[in-house]
């Protein structure tokens, strides 16, 4: 029996390499992004929407040092919200970092 070994290619091996790194990491990322925004179904605050208080005001409120629109945006999911529209009276959860 003969056998011969087959020459493995560096510039494809290391192709190989980098891709399966890339996916291997982009799996990751997008698996842990939620976590790693800090936001858990148990970090928030409550609060009433009073007459006149409009969803931007509120975010801008409590933005802190993070862009408003993705604090606008984080109200929006968590209250499960389809637009910016809301009423005096409305309890609103607030997401909080923990």
């Amino acid at each position: 029996m003969y056998t011969t070994k087959r020459k493995i290619n560096p510039v494809k091996f290391l192709r190989m390499i980098s891709l399966t790194v890339l996916i291997a990491f982009s799996v990751f990322f997008f698996t842990f992004k939620s976590t790693a925004s800090g936001l858990t179904s148990d970090s928030y605050s409550e609060i009433t929407v009073g007459a006149g208080d409009t969803l931007w005001q509120i975010a801008d409120m409590y933005n802190g040092d993070e862009n408003i629109q993705k604090v606008l945006f984080n109200i929006m999911e968590y209250n499960n919200l389809q637009n910016v529209s809301i009423y005096p009276g409305q309890k609103l959860k607030i997401p909080t970092k923990n």
